[in-house]
């Protein structure tokens, strides 16, 4: 289990708070939006090393939400983009 990020432990947001987003998209993006509260990672002596989404707690997300496995296969897409996002501003 990863150790608990203070807010101002997060990288710092290079994007603005608002976007647009696809009809298509939209319950991916806001599932995606829900799990926000459920990365882990790990503190080192070096920083922050993001794992990535906890999965139980975006189950149970997908499942409360009544989401099918294309949402999740959106959500593991953000994730991705978002790690490689996590990974550059450590750097």
């Amino acid at each position: 289990m990863g150790a608990q990020i203070a807010p101002g432990d997060m990288p710092p947001s290079t994007v603005s708070e608002e976007f647009e987003v696809m009809p298509a998209n939209w319950k991916s993006v806001c599932a995606f939006l829900d799990c926000q509260t459920q990365w882990a990672a790990v503190a080192t002596f070096a920083g922050v090393i993001w794992l990535g989404l906890d999965y139980q707690a975006v189950d149970v997300v997908l499942r409360r939400h009544d989401l099918d496995n294309a949402v999740f296969a959106d959500i593991q897409a953000m994730e991705r983009a978002a790690l490689d996002v996590f990974a550059e501003v450590a750097r």
